[in-house]
């Protein structure tokens, strides 16, 4: 993994630190609202909906300003934008809490795309590394929502969450003071700064078929991501529920908080990411890596998986019952599943969309991506909303069959897609 370029190292530091302010909002906002606000099951879970939904709608135009402005403003806007949102949040009032979802919300919309269209600039004529170099950035990013989500949720089980939001904030600054520093280097000096007279002119260049047949597998990859993400959603709504109401706290002797547990799915990603990004690039010598399309079905497989094996644990619990004590082990291995499956479509959807979209329209492209994840983020709030009102185990059933179809319905194209694609993967 030596050979990966250092650029990609810097740039996951930064993302590690937007990571852990945003989804130290996000992956906690459940419990924050019920525990701290009294929220109901399913306003805490509609307004999670909301929240990442919008946060992943935003990116297709602030991918489509980044394309045609700066990348580099984007990245620091968005630092700025989410870093107003964390101080906000921690004021403690209700009513600047809507306005400081929004805020951040709107700085993981315009940071992403600019920060995943570098990426892919730097992985540009070289394809073997591309695949498992967002596998490692991915992971490593993760690290920031392991952190934020461990140490923020203990703050807030010690009824500090507002403390917990103002370290949020102070590790985005940290970000943006790193990314300011490092745009300096001669690496990224000359890197996606505002778009030259010459590149307008691309921009306007009319597309090829190869570049429309490639758009095409983007947009398919895009709208079946949409059920996997819906399913996504419930690892930080309705489980985060499940964690709180009726699973034991404890493992043998040891206490566990409900917010550990959540943790565990980014821990999962990081322990997953080197051995991927190696097989990744064994295969690719090989010439047998899969193709996106097959990584997707897998992916699906996996995230099945993980709501077969939270059906089971809520069958232990008697209907209508309002708590229970089912082994957390349930859970734990729930998010291992989740985790494979999250490794097998993120990164790998990311490094498809930046390698086969026009490169003049990347950053729109990926915000696409993003778009079809704030709409399945959305859905998946108004649903976990229904875990009130259903039987547990055929609640958890809708996201087995929501995964397991799709997978067989997009195994039969995958030779069509990679041809379309026009790569050398199997």
């Amino acid at each position: 993994m030596s050979r990966q370029p250092k650029e990609m190292y810097f740039l996951s530091f930064i993302e590690l630190c937007q990571r852990f302010a945003f989804w130290g909002i996000g992956n906690l906002l459940v419990l924050f609202l019920v525990q701290e606000h009294q929220f109901s099951d399913a306003q805490a879970t509609h307004l999670y909906g909301i929240f990442t939904g919008l946060a992943f709608a935003l990116p297709m135009l602030g991918g489509y300003i980044a394309d045609r402005t700066s990348h580099r403003a984007g990245v620091i806007c968005g630092c700025i934008s989410t870093a107003i949102g964390c101080f906000l949040i921690a004021t403690g009032s209700i009513t600047l809490l809507y306005v400081a979802l929004l805020f951040a919300a709107l700085g993981a919309s315009i940071f992403t795309p600019s920060v995943y269209t570098i990426l892919g600039n730097i992985y540009r004529g070289n394809s073997d590394l591309r695949e498992g170099g967002f596998t490692i950035y991915y992971a490593a990013v993760n690290i920031g929502v392991f952190l934020a989500v461990f140490t923020l949720g203990t703050l807030g089980h010690a009824n500090l969450w507002l403390w917990a939001f103002v370290l949020a904030g102070c590790v985005q600054i940290i970000g943006l003071l790193t990314f300011l520093k490092i745009m300096k280097k001669p690496a990224f000096k000359e890197m996606h700064t505002s778009q030259s007279k010459t590149s307008a002119a691309v921009q306007k260049k009319p597309l090829t078929k190869q570049e429309k047949q490639r758009i095409v597998v983007i947009c398919v990859l895009s709208f079946v991501s949409i059920l996997f993400w819906m399913s996504y959603n419930q690892g930080w709504s309705s489980m985060s529920i499940f964690a709180l109401r009726y699973t034991a706290p404890q493992i043998g002797s040891v206490t566990i908080l409900p917010s550990w547990i959540l943790s565990i799915e980014s821990l999962y990603l990081v322990i997953l990411a080197f051995p991927l990004a190696w097989m990744y690039k064994s295969l690719a010598k090989l010439k047998l890596d899969p193709s996106p399309a097959l990584k997707t079905v897998y992916s699906l497989i996996a995230m099945g998986l993980c709501f077969f094996l939270m059906k089971s644990g809520a069958k232990l619990i008697p209907q209508g019952a309002q708590s229970a004590a089912v082994s957390p082990f349930y859970l734990l291995g729930a998010y291992a599943f989740m985790a494979v499956g999250e490794m097998l479509l993120a990164p790998i959807g990311l490094s498809m969309v930046t390698h086969l979209a026009p490169r003049r329209l990347t950053a729109f492209f990926v915000g696409a991506w993003y778009m079809c994840i704030g709409v399945a983020f959305y859905a998946g709030g108004l649903i976990a909303g229904l875990i009130a009102t259903m039987e547990l185990s055929r609640f958890f059933e809708i996201f087995v069959l929501a995964s397991w179809i799709p997978a067989v319905l997009l195994f039969f194209g995958v030779k069509k897609l990679k041809k379309m694609s026009h790569t050398n993967t199997r």
